[in-house]
């Protein structure tokens, strides 16, 4: 499942909830045409991650995160 780096969406975040922060790139990954197993798995992973870090490296490894104006 994982891109290339130069292929990875980009996803920009609203909150540092991340239960929200997957949602936001669940909608990502269904809008640049991830099968649903993909983003079913990907969900997993990040559920099931031990720490906030942990999830966050998953989200950064799928995903180009876009850093926060201001």
């Amino acid at each position: 499942m994982q891109a290339k780096v130069a292929d990875r969406p980009r996803v920009s975040f609203e909150s540092d909830n991340i239960w929200t922060r997957l949602e936001s790139c669940k909608i990502v990954a269904r809008a640049h045409g991830w099968h649903p197993n993909d983003i079913i798995h990907f969900s997993e992973e990040v559920l099931i991650a031990f720490s906030y870090e942990e999830a966050m490296a998953i989200i950064e490894r799928e995903f180009e995160v876009a850093q926060p104006r201001g």
